[in-house]
């Protein structure tokens, strides 16, 4: 049996290196080969093509590399023809892997893994999927709702981060290997798993950190950095800050409180119930055009999950350093603290119940059997 992943970006090679083991623990001789980056290479993927790189940040900006993805299109189409999988797993990177559907779910069984987000959103891209033979695994049980409104062949898995989601050191295991003092209170910053965001978020970030320090003497901040690839960019922003690379979930589960981008962070911090603001910039041709798309007034996953504002959210021109720095205080403060995890734990419990990895790699199997 042979099953193709195609992920475009950090998270996507993250949820499909997962998904990979999952896989194996099923089916041990499963043959999984596609596109995607380190994690999945170290899942055993046999990676064809190396997409780590590829996410973008905005509709005009993918817009004017439209030549560029056309190009990157007809070698993905061509690498899955001649890799002929028994099932195609498509993983997040919404635009690009919906061109990839279009074109390849009438030829191979096809699953939608994290498909396009629906909610909040003027525009149907439920209804533009379900027009296609595709199976579509929703995270988010509104999402599952809005995919069957239109007509799509979906299943409800529950959000697979609640399987991977686990720390492998302690506070004190973290603070040792950084040099860090557990009794002072440790701050992290999670600006992003692409070039872009780091740019326009870290230096905020850091500067929050420097302001919020003339009120809490002593506060200490580290880093994680997505990716490898992302160390020299994070060091020209904050060059005095520790990183930790690949312990993410160690760092939000040992800090009092995190600053993060939008984005999948968001909902691990969610899941660890970590105290947390959320920050985003993005270019303003692009924020014009997401005003007129969404019809929610939130973009982060607390927020969208609970239908009101659990984590302040600052976006665009209001994420600067000082507006940072305040929330962070309020975020250090143990009884604002302590009512922001209590939030979080009942927001956890919509994630549905564990076990979303194997569920999910059962939906793909059975689409490679042809039993579904």
């Amino acid at each position: 049996m042979k099953v193709f992943l195609l992920a475009g970006e950090v998270s996507g090679d993250v949820a499909a290196a997962h998904l990979t083991r999952a896989l194996r623990l099923l089916e041990p001789g499963v043959e999984v080969v596609g596109g995607g980056g380190e994690r999945m290479r170290h899942a055993g993927v046999r990676v064809v093509l190396d997409t780590s790189d590829w996410g973008v940040i905005g509709y005009l900006e993918s817009y004017l590399r439209v030549p560029v993805f056309a190009g990157r299109l007809r070698r993905v189409l061509r690498l899955i023809r001649r890799e002929r999988p028994d099932v195609l797993v498509l993983v997040d990177f919404p635009g690009f892997n919906f061109a990839v559907a279009r074109r390849l779910s009438p030829l191979f069984p096809t699953v939608y893994y994290f498909p396009p987000m629906a909610y909040g959103r003027r525009i149907s891209r439920a209804d533009k999927l379900a027009r296609l033979p595709v199976r579509v695994l929703a995270p988010f049980p509104f999402e599952a709702e809005l995919y069957r409104a239109a007509g799509a062949d979906v299943v409800f898995t529950g959000h697979p981060a609640l399987d991977w989601v686990r720390p492998e050191r302690s506070r004190e295991e973290l603070c040792a290997l950084l040099g860090l003092d557990t009794a002072r209170p440790l701050v992290a910053l999670l600006p992003g798993s692409r070039a872009q965001e780091i740019h326009a978020l870290l230096p905020a970030m850091v500067g929050a950190v420097q302001i919020a320090r003339v009120r809490v003497p002593g506060l200490q901040a580290v880093i994680a950095r997505a990716a490898d690839s992302l160390e020299r960019i994070i060091a020209r922003h904050a060059a005095d800050i520790p990183v930790v690379s690949h312990g993410t979930h160690d760092l939000l589960a040992a800090a009092d409180a995190a600053l993060v981008a939008s984005g999948t962070a968001t909902l691990e911090a969610l899941i660890l119930g970590t105290p947390m603001a959320v920050a985003y910039r993005i270019s303003r041709a692009t924020a014009w055009i997401a005003r007129r798309i969404a019809t929610t007034p939130w973009i982060s996953l607390p927020n969208i999950l609970a239908g009101t504002e659990v984590v302040r959210e600052m976006l665009q021109e209001r994420a600067t350093p000082q507006a940072l720095a305040e929330e962070l205080l309020r975020l250090l403060d143990p009884e604002h603290a302590g009512r922001m995890r209590q939030a979080l734990g009942t927001l956890r419990e919509r994630l549905g119940p564990p076990g979303a990895l194997e569920r999910s790699a059962r939906e793909v199997l059975a689409r490679a059997r042809g039993m579904g």
